[in-house]
């Protein structure tokens, strides 16, 4: 059985699945939205202190010592934007979008913090890095390693710099956390190309209830980059 060694360098998308407040996908109007806007994505594992048993015999020596194992609780995501996208807000933290007075419809020109809305929102989170210096499958296409996030949530905001001469980014830190329902996920990640013909489908194993990452090695090819969310279809 092979096994795919992958070195990789550069991120390339990100997209974002609104969910309920129980993990669970919601399908519809601005459920959605894929960006190329990242500067930088980065994942910190959280644990839980060890608890530590030392005792000493009557001579000082150590008699009994013991340590529990690392208790992994969530893995911290901190997430650096350059593209300031009203839905991206919206999908990342609960805060409500802003619209103008457009007929027959309304455009989406801004956001609004709400503090009772912030932190509010659960969404799934998906990144694609590249693999560098590695073979296409053998239809062709170029390889990608896919990260997958079922269950993100308790968004807080960061620091931001409106008024300077530089770039302005946004910044948001929250946490991935296990269980949840993705499953096997609503999208067509994972390339067969072994079958003919080729076929495209979701995950072969559902993520299970323990697991707040799997990452893979995928030819499927890369979501398009839009601006604001879009419509996740019913199944």
């Amino acid at each position: 059985m092979a096994t795919e060694c992958v070195r990789l360098a550069r991120g390339r998308r990100i997209r974002l699945t609104r969910e309920n407040e129980c993990g669970a996908v919601v399908e519809g109007p601005n459920s959605t939205l894929t960006t190329d806007a990242i500067v930088t994505g980065t994942i910190t594992p959280n644990y839980a202190d060890p608890t530590e048993i030392s005792i000493l015999n009557g001579n000082g020596d150590e008699c009994i010592s013991d340590r529990s194992r690392p208790a992994l609780r969530w893995l911290d995501i901190n997430l650096n934007v350059c593209v300031w996208d009203p839905w991206f807000i919206n999908l990342v933290t609960g805060d409500p979008v802003v619209v103008d007075d457009a007929t027959p419809t309304p455009n989406t020109v801004g956001w609004s913090i709400d503090t009772d809305l912030t932190g509010s929102a659960n969404f799934g989170m998906e990144i694609w890095s590249n693999i560098t210096g590695q073979a296409c499958d053998p239809g062709g296409n170029p390889k990608y390693q896919y990260w997958l996030f079922p269950w993100v949530k308790d968004a807080q905001w960061g620091e931001w710099v409106p008024y300077q001469n530089d770039g302005i980014t946004a910044t948001f830190t929250a946490r991935a956390v296990a269980g949840g329902a993705w499953g096997v996920g609503p999208y067509d990640d994972v390339l067969r190309s072994a079958v003919t013909p080729a076929t495209l489908t979701p995950l072969l194993t559902p993520i299970g209830a323990t697991q707040p990452m799997r990452t893979i090695t995928t030819s499927a090819p890369l979501p398009a980059v839009a601006c604001g969310a879009t419509v996740l279809p019913v199944p």
